[in-house]
């Protein structure tokens, strides 16, 4: 238990939240502490105020009738009472004025001074015991003749006040930061929860379970996002760890049949002893049933050189038309040959970033498929626009059986070839290598209805399309 405390202790989310609540706790102060000192010094100001009034007065009084006048104006002062503090004192030593003595202090450059005097309460008998201290603060007047005078006004009702203001600044903090580290243990550890299920998971997947996912309250939160992205990331894990489970098994039966058949022939060639020319024709079979397995295993080394962004470093500023021009050139005579129609529609002036190489085996691969199961008498057309979303497309419409909508996303898969295409040859490998190509350049690789569509819910045709971002202009 002590060692999970400590552990919780030193985790950052805890940290974090002490630190946010001794900067709340620090600012509270700081803010409170202002007003303290704002009110102490208003309070400082309005005592200074009002005795410099009361001393213009008595120096008006003196002016005007010498001290006498000032020994009357300060009994008629004290006798009905006043928040005004006197002491008038004779070059003798003699005092007049409802304040016993003045005290040796040091006034400041304006002769303001701040003492505490002792007072009767309020009601009370002029009893040393039943006095209290208060605060005074006045200032010293020096007169003719040797004359001092004292005028002063009690500050204590507000000195405590301040006083008492400035305790709760500092229990107010000090609460504050209690609260605040309360409230952090109490978020901290719901986000060490949440945390240590995510934690748990990744424990779990480390170990080889990718069945487990990280749990989410779909509040859109930072955690709630982070657990979506974990468990896209494990869903894609997943699916790559089944493909490559399965990626042996699909190797080995898609070489078994070119591999078997090379064996027989080659077997047929060693036994023919007296034909030459038979076993010539059989070893020339030999050789292209090698050649159609070193396909297979280029076609398997390119894909998996993209799916590892080896060839994003060959990305550069095209012209999209170009590469459209090329493979329109190129694949016309092959449609003629095999009795298709072939019709392009290409849209200049347009760029993008991309591998030139990359981007012509993506329709030449697109289009090898058109050509390979659109039968006679049909269509292929080549088209390159840009989208109403801005983007580069090029597309490969043929004629043909088409593609049902559930197997559009699996054709995409390594050696997935559909039953109509088992009579064909091929790898299984073409369409996974335009998906890795479109990945690449931050595209999309999509399958959809041809020309028209039958009973069967699918073709008659496929549309084949890759979408590519534009190229930023370019400066000037």
């Amino acid at each position: 238990m002590t060692q999970r405390r400590a552990a919780f202790l030193r985790t950052t989310a805890f940290r974090q939240t002490l630190l946010s609540a001794a900067l709340f706790a620090l600012s509270s102060f700081v803010i409170l502490g202002f007003v303290y000192a704002a009110s102490a010094g208003m309070v400082v100001r309005r005592a200074d105020a009002v005795v410099n009034d009361e001393v213009q007065v008595l120096n008006d009084r003196f002016q005007s009738g010498g001290i006498d006048n000032i020994r009357l104006y300060i009994l008629q002062r004290t006798v009905g009472g006043g928040d005004y503090l006197y002491l008038l004192i004779h070059p003798s030593g003699r005092t007049l004025g409802n304040l016993s003595f003045l005290p040796e202090v040091q006034p400041d450059e304006e002769g303001r001074v701040q003492f505490t005097y002792r007072r009767p309460p309020a009601g009370g008998v002029d009893d040393d015991n039943e006095k209290e201290d208060r605060i005074v603060r006045g200032q010293i007047v020096e007169l003719p003749s040797g004359y001092r005078l004292f005028v002063g006004l009690d500050v204590d009702d507000e000195t405590r006040l301040i006083s008492r203001m400035l305790n709760t600044i500092l229990a107010a903090s000090a609460l504050a930061l209690a609260l605040g580290v309360a409230a952090g243990i109490f978020v901290s550890r719901r986000f060490v929860r949440r945390l240590d299920k995510i934690n748990n998971v990744a424990r779990r997947v480390r170990a080889g379970d990718l069945q487990p996912r990280a749990p989410r309250n779909y509040t859109g939160d930072e955690l709630d996002e982070l657990s979506e992205n974990f468990n896209n990331m494990l869903d894609r894990v997943e699916a790559l760890m089944h493909r490559m489970r399965h990626t042996g098994d699909s190797i080995a039966h898609d070489l078994r049949t070119p591999l078997t058949r090379m064996r027989n022939r080659l077997d047929e060639a060693l036994r023919d002893d007296g034909d030459l020319d038979a076993r010539e024709q059989a070893l020339e079979r030999a050789v292209a049933d090698t050649d159609e397995l070193l396909g297979i295993f280029n076609a398997i080394l390119s894909l998996s050189r993209l799916e590892a962004g080896e060839s994003r470093a060959s990305i550069v500023r095209l012209d999209p038309a170009e590469i459209a021009a090329d493979m329109a050139e190129l694949y016309e005579p092959v449609c003629e040959d095999d009795g298709l129609s072939f019709a392009s529609e290409i849209q200049p002036g347009l760029a993008m970033l991309g591998d030139r190489g990359l981007l012509s085996q993506a329709l030449a691969n697109i289009l090898d498929n058109a050509v390979k199961y659109t039968p006679a008498g049909g269509a292929v057309t080549l088209r390159l626009r840009e989208t109403g979303e801005g983007m580069i497309e090029f597309s490969v419409t043929d004629t043909g059986p088409g593609i049902p909508d559930v197997d559009r996303e699996r054709v995409v898969q390594r050696f997935v070839r559909l039953d109509n295409s088992r009579s064909q040859p091929g790898s299984g490998l073409g369409l996974s290598l335009v998906q890795a190509i479109a990945d690449v350049h931050n595209g999309r690789f999509e399958l959809n209805e041809g020309p028209g569509v039958v009973a069967g819910g699918h073709g008659p045709g496929l549309r084949a399309s890759l979408c590519f971002p534009k190229a930023p202009r370019e400066a000037g």
